[in-house]
C-alpha cells in the first residue's frame, strides 16, 4: 500500500479523537487523498481509495470535489 493512503487511513481513524485534533486529522487525510487521486488517477480511484482509507466511495468524492474542507 502507498505510504500517504496509509497515512490517510491513520488520520481517518483518529478523526474521532477531539474538535481540534479531528479538524487536523481529517485536513491531512483530506490532502493526502487529494494528492493520492492527482498523482495517479488510473491506480487511486474512488473505490481503491476508499477501501485503502477505509471509508466510503462517497467520502472521496466529496473530499476530491471539494466538498468538504
Amino acid at each position: 500500500m502507498d505510504i500517504r493512503a496509509q497515512q490517510a487511513r491513520e488520520h481517518h481513524q483518529a478523526a474521532g479523537i477531539s474538535k481540534q485534533q479531528a479538524a487536523q486529522h481529517v485536513a491531512a487525510r483530506n490532502r493526502l487523498i487529494r494528492q493520492l487521486r492527482a498523482t495517479d488517477p488510473d491506480r487511486w480511484t474512488y473505490p481503491a481509495l476508499a477501501r485503502a482509507v477505509g471509508c466510503t466511495p462517497e467520502l472521496i468524492a466529496a473530499v476530491v470535489q471539494g466538498r468538504t474542507r
